[in-house]
């Protein structure tokens, strides 16, 4: 098959789905398909390359030439809304390259709903986010709350703090407006249970037009060691903000009498700032290769999410090392982690039951390893590329029948 892949970014800028997004794109590369992938460009990139049998054109559509649209302008995604000059940008490279399907991540969607009109090539989508109900794509209200209202007029003041008022009055006019030219889409995929059942209730879709097909993780040989880390040691991998539990882990770990560490691994976040004490050590913007030692070196995991995770691949990174996984109890977090059988599954916000689970885990490391070890098996049986893009293909392959 020839799969035209579509990605609001793609690395190098580094997030969770550009990450999937290069990770698939290579597999079904390996496999004997032809895969091209169209992304936003930067100045600093070149505009057409190749890599691991992956064909990348990288364009500039109309708002990426703004320069105050972005507050990082390494991250130039696709807005809320159809680029036509994307559009005609993808038009031609459809026409010359003819694929077979056109596979989305993003709101690059948008941009390319004119496709399925002009030419009879099956059109899907995954689904690694709240961007299509949400214009924060976190589906959070201003209280920290799951927004169980999308598309009204309450979008607006809650996107105003992360966007500033007009940009979140655009970004909700966009969600809104387009939300009916979703139902023309051939198929979505949810990276989660949790996810399909959002967007099935808020989209009006039905459960035939959603398929759950997760994430998946093929770890990387061993490479050369280059971070210090101590003895013994529990472990927290994402962005260092808020809202994936950094503030709850800490004062959770806090309230505990231990001589374990606890290591912080993240994206630094220019809004936040955390750093390193006796017991607490924070280390900022690591490569993946330094997060897999670590993760093979802790004692177990702890995510401890306030939003709900659309996924969360940290969890399999930390399952394919063999560790339990400790992990707030809602989005998709709940599909991965198994209570009491893979690790412990928490409520979102509370640092005492936190501390708690924290505490068993510390106190009985035969259970954490029994845990690691039932959950390492999990990992190899729904989480490998062996498992999970086949499935994928099967998916493109009904579609074009």
């Amino acid at each position: 098959m020839k799969i035209l892949m579509l990605s609001d970014l793609y690395p190098p800028t580094l997030g969770g789905m550009e990450k999937h997004v290069q990770a698939l794109s290579r597999e079904l590369a390996k496999r004997g398909h032809q895969v091209i992938v169209c992304t936003t460009g930067r100045p600093d990139l070149p505009k057409y390359e190749e890599e691991k049998g992956v064909k990348i054109e990288r364009l500039q559509g109309f708002f990426q030439r703004i320069p105050f649209m972005y507050r990082d302008p390494r991250k130039r995604f696709h807005p809320p809304t159809e680029d036509w000059s994307l559009v005609k940008q993808l038009r031609q490279i459809v026409q010359r390259q003819r694929p077979d399907i056109i596979h989305a991540h993003g709101w690059i969607l948008y941009s390319a709903l004119p496709l399925r009109r002009d030419f009879s090539i099956p059109l899907l989508a995954t689904l690694h986010d709240y961007g299509f109900l949400c214009p924060k794509r976190s589906l959070l209200t201003t209280q920290n709350t799951l927004c169980n209202e999308p598309f009204t007029s309450h979008c607006i003041v809650c996107g105003n703090q992360q966007y500033g008022f007009m940009k979140s009055l655009a970004a909700y006019y966009g969600v809104r407006i387009n939300k009916s030219r979703l139902k023309s889409m051939d198929k979505f995929i949810a990276v989660s249970e949790f996810v399909k059942e959002v967007h099935v209730k808020h989209l009006g879709l039905s459960d035939k037009d959603v398929v759950t097909i997760p994430v998946f993780f093929s770890p990387e040989p061993e490479r050369e060691k280059e971070i210090e880390l101590p003895e013994d040691f529990i472990l927290f991998v994402g962005v260092l903000i808020p809202d994936k539990g950094v503030n709850v882990l800490i004062e959770a770990f806090r309230k505990l009498d231990t001589q374990t560490k606890l290591i912080l691994i993240g994206g630094k976040h220019p809004d936040y700032r955390y750093n390193s004490t006796r017991n607490i050590v924070v280390i900022e913007n690591a490569p993946h290769h330094m997060v897999m030692h670590a993760m093979s070196r802790c004692r177990f995991a702890v995510f401890p999410s306030k939003w709900p995770e659309p996924f969360g691949t940290v969890a399999i990174e930390a399952m394919s090392q063999g560790k339990a996984v400790i992990a707030c109890n809602m989005g998709g977090l709940k599909d991965i982690v198994v209570d009491k059988e893979t690790g412990i599954l928490v409520p979102p916000n509370n640092s005492a039951e936190l501390a708690q689970s924290i505490s068993y885990l510390l106190e009985r490391p035969e259970v954490a390893s029994e845990m690691g070890n039932k959950g390492h098996d999990r990992f190899r049986k729904n989480y490998t590329p062996d498992v999970v893009v086949p499935v994928l293909i099967d998916t493109y392959r009904s579609l074009l029948r």
